[in-house]
């Protein structure tokens, strides 16, 4: 049936949390779809005053959405506008930051993770993200700081 299960999935994948200040619940259902697709994170303690909730849709994949529900509220954080209280540019700078982070080696790479490509694909990107070509996507370079390139190793390499 191509993208689509001929029954759906109804099993569900639920959490819940609170804190002093507020109390959520989340669940989530693959459906239709052969894969789940979506992502979400929910963070209550983004920093001593705010509260982190994202819903990513797939649209026809998982990598992505995962990529956004492990990064995006990290590039929130790091954004001035974010420091003086403007959270909506600094929302509005860290979606653009992360479809430049995708664009770069880096992110091609997190992304193949993300999605589960690496096995089947592991030549064709290794030789596609590696090519000494690769920092001049679109004019695009990688500018991940050494805090996230330990954290992507560590979590894309087991060590023993």
């Amino acid at each position: 049936m191509g993208v689509y299960l001929s029954t759906p999935k109804t099993d569900k994948t639920s959490d819940d949390g609170e804190n002093e200040k507020l109390r959520y619940g989340v669940s989530s259902m693959q459906g239709w779809r052969t894969l789940m697709e979506d992502a979400h994170v929910a963070l209550l303690d983004l920093d001593n005053s705010t509260s982190f909730f994202g819903v990513y849709d797939g649209h026809g994949g998982q990598a992505v959405s995962k990529f956004c529900a492990k990064y995006l509220h990290q590039q929130v954080l790091k954004q001035e506008a974010y420091a003086v209280g403007d959270i909506g540019t600094a929302a509005h700078k860290s979606f653009l930051i992360m479809d430049e982070t995708m664009c770069g080696q880096r992110g091609w790479r997190e992304l193949a993770i993300l999605g589960n490509k690496m096995d089947q694909f592991s030549g064709m990107i290794e030789g596609l993200i590696w090519s000494p070509k690769g920092n001049d996507l679109k004019g695009l370079n990688d500018n991940w700081s050494t805090e996230e390139l330990l954290s992507f190793f560590l979590h894309t390499h087991q060590i023993y």
